[in-house]
């Protein structure tokens, strides 16, 4: 017997559950990044965050969100949580309202190779070492899941069709591997061939 009760371990996996869904965020918000990069124009992000600026900016996000409506002039507050919202790319692959606005933007500048097919997000969106860590089956189903998002917001204005779609991707979410390596924003046009 080890001595663990079984409350403690499922305490213990609920933190590293937890633990491992800040790390897909912050993957999250690096792949936005990247093809948010990668389409240019008015979709252009600002500067890259690493880990502890993303993680510090988040913790900041949260803590104004929570207490923007504490405060009877809330509106500073709130341009700063939107600031933020659209410095962490929160929200970047969830929200269908930010997915439509950004697939607009890639329409008006003539498309996204990245959008093409899963291989092409693959090629285009993670750096080589990314690749190489991943086995094929998880770097496809990393291509799966994002563009499936995407594919998912594209169909939100018929109801079914968008809530069907989004129940085929979301189990998908507890497979993803983490893989992001911190330090690498996006893949160099040499490194990604």
């Amino acid at each position: 017997m080890c001595g663990y009760t079984d409350a403690t371990l499922n305490t213990a996996a609920a933190l590293y559950n937890k633990e491992v869904e800040h790390l897909l965020e912050y993957q999250d918000y690096v792949l936005a990044y990247r093809l948010r990069a990668a389409v240019g124009g008015k979709t252009k992000p600002s500067g890259y965050l690493s880990l502890a600026e993303y993680a510090a900016l988040r913790l900041e996000r949260q803590t104004l969100a929570k207490d923007v409506l504490k405060n009877a002039d809330y509106r500073g507050q709130l341009r700063k949580v939107e600031a933020l919202t659209e410095a962490l790319n929160f929200g970047f692959w969830h929200n269908p309202g930010e997915s439509i606005e950004f697939l607009k933007r890639v329409i008006e500048q003539g498309g996204c190779r990245a959008l093409e097919s899963e291989g092409t997000f693959v090629e285009e969106l993670l750096t080589r070492r990314e690749r190489a860590k991943l086995t094929e089956r998880h770097a496809d189903l990393v291509a799966v899941y994002y563009l499936g998002l995407l594919r998912a917001s594209a169909a939100y204005l018929d109801g079914e069709t968008f809530t069907r779609l989004r129940a085929e991707i979301e189990p998908l979410r507890e497979q993803l591997p983490f893989f992001v390596l911190p330090g690498e924003a996006y893949p160099l046009a040499a490194e990604a061939v």
